[in-house]
């Protein structure tokens, strides 16, 4: 039987290769990795162990070469500038709070009126563009809501930030080691190819600013977008995933430029990071292909979205569910499934009918529309007055973001002891790093709502701020 369709046989997710599921050989793996990785970094915490390699801070950034990032599919047209898009946000960190009412006035907009300057050259419009178009939440939403202009990251405050920094900060609110078995999975556990995979997908992070988009959060959003519910997290399948609701027949390729369709998909990805807690560390992703036409398919952005989940989110996909195949979209699988890795490609499954759906969502977890008894129904929470007040109190962020660093230094000095202990019990080490690991995660989650505005899912109460989900506030 398919290793996916067992999980819901069994109802639990698969374990091996997880968290607190390796086998020796995978737990050796995994050390070998933090070894690697270790050394990447420009400074060393504990700089007298003799079995450190201290690594010149210019060295360990070439670490993030752009030869070592796998070139993404193409766009009709594209000009992709990612670090000249870092500098300008880097540079605009500087200024001071401003509340720019329109996209086209902020220097850090990724939108231009310029069709031909724009992030992916979508091309030029035949007609005027509706106000829809381009239009952000930001634009409408009160002006109390934005959070502020003034931007804080140790990645950004750098201008050449290191291996370091863009580690610590693409872990967020995960246990590192939850970060590197993805890749090490991704890479069949093969050390040297899931450091470079690993090495990246941070540079990939850095050109494309994902930390600024998490800090601005639905503000730089396109409003139509956000109120179409496609790409909706609600509830969880029946071994605990978070499924993302995508009704196809919504998608309109041509309603907004396909910059903003790519960012927004970004911002789910991130966002459902937020809902992924261990043993729970995929999503379901959850198709509906009802009444779809050809009209609804954008290639240009299937591909780099197929680009972005396996190279930049390994491992955070569980099962693909494609739900009333038409015969359109069955034409259209013809032409899909050859672009799926093969591990993806297997975590695709056809539901004909309600009753198929059934299998893998519970009822009560399901829309009544999809055959299920959930009443619910996607409406967009617009931002509220002063919800993201916390972001403005530096003092209260500069605290919070010392006492992780501090925790952060602990976790590498005890898992250098711990990737290079061959004499020290080895019950002994994991114990005490997976303690400073929890002192790590709890610092993450104390200083979220401090650099990441609120969202959809904050304002429903489904993600509290110390990150606890509670689906039933959806």
């Amino acid at each position: 039987m398919n290793p996916v369709l067992e999980q819901y046989e069994s109802g639990k997710p698969i374990a091996e290769g997880t968290l607190g599921n390796l086998t020796p050989l995978q737990d050796a793996t995994l050390r070998n990795l933090w070894r690697r990785l270790l050394a990447s970094f420009p400074n060393p915490v504990a700089a007298n162990h003799d079995d450190q390699a201290v690594v010149d801070p210019a060295a360990a950034a070439a670490t993030l070469s752009p030869a070592l990032s796998p070139t993404p599919p193409p766009l009709s047209g594209s000009s992709v500038d990612g670090s000249k898009r870092s500098n300008r946000l880097r540079q605009s960190s500087a200024s001071p709070a401003t509340t720019p009412t329109s996209d086209k006035q902020h220097p850090n907009s990724r939108s231009s009126s310029s069709s031909s300057s724009s992030w992916f050259s979508f091309g030029n419009a035949a007609k005027p563009e509706p106000i829809s178009y381009r239009q952000l939440v930001g634009d409408v939403a009160p002006e109390s809501s934005r959070p502020p202009e003034r931007y804080s990251s140790s990645v950004m405050a750098s201008a050449a930030p290191t291996v370091r920094d863009a580690f610590w900060s693409t872990v967020m609110c995960d246990h590192p080691d939850v970060l590197l078995l993805r890749f090490l999975r991704a890479r069949k556990w093969k050390p040297e190819d899931a450091l470079n995979m690993l090495l990246a997908c941070l540079r990939w992070r850095l050109a494309e600013d994902i930390d600024w988009l998490v800090w601005t959060g639905e503000s730089r959003l396109n409003l139509a977008l956000m109120r179409s519910g496609i790409g909706a997290l609600h509830r969880t399948d029946r071994i605990g995933q978070p499924v993302l609701h995508i009704p196809v027949r919504l998608n309109d390729p041509k309603a907004q430029p396909l910059e903003q369709i790519v960012e927004y998909t970004i911002y789910l990805m991130e966002v459902a990071r937020c809902v992924l807690h261990p043993p729970v560390e995929k999503v379901c992703l959850l198709v509906d292909t009802t009444d779809m036409s050809l009209s609804n398919m954008d290639w240009n952005f299937f591909r780099t979205f197929l680009h972005y989940l396996e190279h930049y989110y390994p491992e955070c996909l569980g099962l693909v569910l494609i739900y009333n195949a038409s015969w359109v979209f069955n034409s259209l699988w013809k032409l899909i499934r050859p672009l799926l890795d093969p591990v993806v490609a297997s975590k695709v499954q056809f539901a004909a009918s309600q009753k198929d759906l059934l299998k893998f969502i519970a009822p009560e977890n399901l829309p009544v529309e999809l055959g299920g008894s959930d009443r619910f129904a996607f409406t967009y929470v617009m931002p509220r007055d002063g919800e993201n007040a916390p972001m403005f109190d530096s003092p209260a962020y500069d605290a919070v973001a010392a006492r992780r660093k501090a925790a952060c230094d602990n976790f590498e000095t005890a898992t250098r002891a711990w990737a290079n202990a061959t004499l020290v019990p080895a019950e002994y080490l994991p114990h005490a790093r997976n303690s400073v690991a929890d002192s790590v995660i709890a610092a993450s989650k104390a200083m979220d709502k401090y650099r990441r505005a609120c969202t959809q899912y904050h304002r429903t109460g489904v993600i509290a701020d110390d990150l606890t989900v509670n689906w039933s506030s959806s």
